[in-house]
């Protein structure tokens, strides 16, 4: 161990000839000084030079820090405040560049690999708000990369030999790119690529070959960069403007649909559609075990489910990151909170799988669609307050408000069935109804369209999907009895946190329970009245409602391998009719539309009734007098066959 006394002045003064003397000179006093002034550091080893040097460890030497104790300098030459009372560091004589301090502790905030994909805001609070503040927060930039390859949870080759193989790939991505500069026009400059351009594409091309080609990752390498030295600079340039090329085709994909949307025109009145309808209604039978509820549940059974509650004393998983947490209804006693655990990090995107090339058949892992990272290399990518869960338990729900059955309703309507929508919040009841939309069909008309005051604390507001924001209910009047179902046709400018997307949205008035809620669309409906929408169970549940006359687009377009597996309303619309829906979702951030859904379900309910007229046309079937007509010899299947109790002969 070496002995410093830098803090002694040297007996020899300025006569000392020693080498590295360990008492303190005037000459280390001014080189101290001089380090504490902030430069940018330079980072030699990415220099051309430098890359075919072997890489060596620097010799470190313990002296003291210089005496400015309460700022410490970055890597990226930005000074940082550091909290009182922290120690002082000492910096490596020989190094280059100083020490950061530890960084300051901050409230849970999301990560910062959120970079890779808009930030966005907690779902508590509008887009680019943080907690108690309105104004819009700017995207943070992407964070630089350096030509090192990316960590990997199992790597094909030791670092240097990555390293080694990854210099020579941005080498000749570097040539390639410096040539084509001399020589490109003034419209072709954005086929040049920037200095972090081409160390994240020779990051991105080492990284497939690890991942994808681990057996044979050197050899691929080695070809890939043989390839590239091959190439000429107009071979470079054909291949750039491909790219973008495709780059901007892909956009467009994503933005829009190639084609008209698909008309419907069934060549029936409203009431003969209607009437149709008993032809694809969803059997109920054996449906209890995918989420509907046959009965109400008995006042035994609700017993039971608040005695099992009780037992559980609150504790609950966390229906995003699967961990356990404590939720207490009413706020706890001593502090005032609603859950434990501390925040919950998560992924809020869907995963999916990438697209391969034609003959490729190596595995490729799932990714999110939020951030784009590889299943299980992090455990989130946004951070929320509050962990939440979810209750799917027919009793246990009916615990917090119990199911009733569909009234009879002489004042409903015959000649129209009624799709709906909701949309739900997390509570400390699990997730409850927030919103409540019915529209008519087959006209798409508003029926009902109200917010909904929860029955436990919010816990999010899920805003992402539900399009329910903090405002929203803040400034939303109170519905009364006097007042129209309708929404008003008054509506508000919404936009994105980028400032980009902007859209109107309608001025909810708010009811002050689910049960209110619920009487209101008893109020439309009566038992025989087809109850039209997309995973129904998850809406009838909401409302707590029992209803025999449904039906569901998840069954009537099912699913090749069945239930469980189901399509979603936006990939129906998409396939069937040829429409983009809920395209205010995810980044955007302005959620669903629960109109919309409601009138997508009903138009994909008018492709189904379009079909089965058309077949029975073939069939012979006519209209005669208004009535629907079954060909000479079949009228006493008529009725039978429009009430759904045989089958065509």
């Amino acid at each position: 161990m070496s002995l410093s006394l830098k803090h002694i002045p040297c007996p020899a003064g300025n006569r000392c000839t020693a080498f590295q003397c360990i008492f303190g000179h005037e000459k280390d006093k001014a080189k101290a000084d001089e380090d504490s002034v902030i430069e940018p550091v330079k980072d030699d080893r990415l220099s051309p030079s430098a890359q075919d040097r072997p890489s060596k460890r620097l010799k470190v030497e313990p002296t003291e820090l210089s005496n400015s104790s309460q700022t410490g300098v970055a890597s990226n030459g930005q000074t940082k405040q550091q909290p009182a009372g922290h120690k002082k560091q000492s910096l490596p004589q020989s190094a280059t560049r100083p020490i950061s301090p530890p960084p300051l502790k901050r409230k849970a905030a999301p990560s910062t690999q959120m970079a890779k994909a808009p930030i966005t805001s907690s779902s508590t609070t509008k887009p680019g708000a943080s907690s108690g503040s309105k104004t819009i927060v700017p995207a943070k930039p992407k964070k630089a990369e350096t030509l090192n390859p990316r960590l990997l949870k199992s790597s094909p080759a030791s670092h240097e030999i990555r390293l080694k193989l990854l210099r020579l790939l941005h080498q000749e991505f570097k040539r390639l790119n410096d040539e084509l500069k001399k020589t490109v026009k003034d419209q072709e400059q954005k086929l040049l690529l920037s200095d972090q351009d081409l160390i994240v594409r020779a990051l991105d091309e080492e990284q497939a070959c690890a991942i994808e080609k681990p057996a044979v990752y050197s050899n691929v390498m080695k070809n890939k960069v043989m390839q590239y030295k091959r190439m000429t600079v107009a071979q470079w340039k054909e291949a750039r403007a491909k790219e973008k090329q495709d780059a901007q085709k892909k956009l467009q994909k994503d933005d829009m649909i190639d084609g008209e949307p698909r008309k419907i025109e069934t060549g029936l009145t409203h009431a003969q559609e209607v009437q149709l309808l008993k032809r694809i209604l969803t059997p109920l039978d054996d449906m209890a075990n995918h989420g509907y509820v046959p009965a109400v549940p008995t006042e035994e059974q609700i017993k039971s489910a608040v005695e099992g509650m009780e037992a559980a004393k609150g504790w609950e998983k966390c229906d995003r990151c699967q961990q356990r947490f404590q939720v207490f209804p009413g706020r706890r006693e001593e502090d005032g909170a609603l859950t434990t655990g501390g925040a919950c990090k998560f992924h809020w995107g869907k995963t999916y799988v990438p697209d391969k090339l034609p003959g490729d058949r190596t595995r490729v892992p799932k990714r999110y669609h939020c951030c784009g990272q590889e299943v299980g290399d992090s455990a989130g990518c946004f951070t929320h307050e509050h962990h939440v869960f979810k209750a799917s338990d027919p009793k246990r729900l009916a615990a917090v408000l119990n199911f009733a059955e569909t009234p009879e309703n002489p004042l409903a309507p015959t000649d129209r069935a009624v799709c709906f929508d909701c949309e739900m919040c997390y509570t400390v009841h699990g997730l409850e109804l927030v919103r409540l939309t019915a529209t008519s069909w087959p006209t798409g008309e508003d029926l009902l369209d109200v917010l909904v005051q929860p029955i436990g604390e919010i816990l999010d507001l899920n805003s992402r999907f539900s399009g329910v924001w903090p405002d929203d209910l803040a400034a939303a009047e109170p519905w009364s009895v006097n007042d129209d179902l309708k929404p008003s046709k008054e509506s508000e400018e919404t936009g994105s946190e980028d400032g980009e997307v902007k859209s109107k949205k309608k001025k909810l008035k708010i009811v002050s329970s689910p049960e209110v809620a619920r009487d209101l669309l008893f109020s439309l409906i009566s038992p025989s009245t087809p109850l039209i929408g997309h995973g129904l169970e998850n809406d009838l549940n909401a409302v707590r409602i029992v209803h025999p006359t449904i039906i569901d687009t998840v069954l009537l377009y099912p699913h090749k391998m069945g239930l469980p597996y189901r399509f979603g309303l936006k990939t129906l619309m998409s396939v069937h009719m040829n429409r983009k829906i809920q395209q205010e979702t995810g980044p955007k951030m302005l959620g669903h539309d629960s109109g919309e859904d409601a009138r997508a379900a009903g138009d994909l309910v008018r492709l189904r009734i379009m079909d089965v007229w058309n077949d029975l046309r073939r069939k012979g079937w006519k209209v005669v007098d208004g009535e629907i007509t079954p060909p000479e010899g079949e009228g006493a299947l008529t009725e039978a066959f429009i009430e759904g109790r045989t089958k065509l002969p």
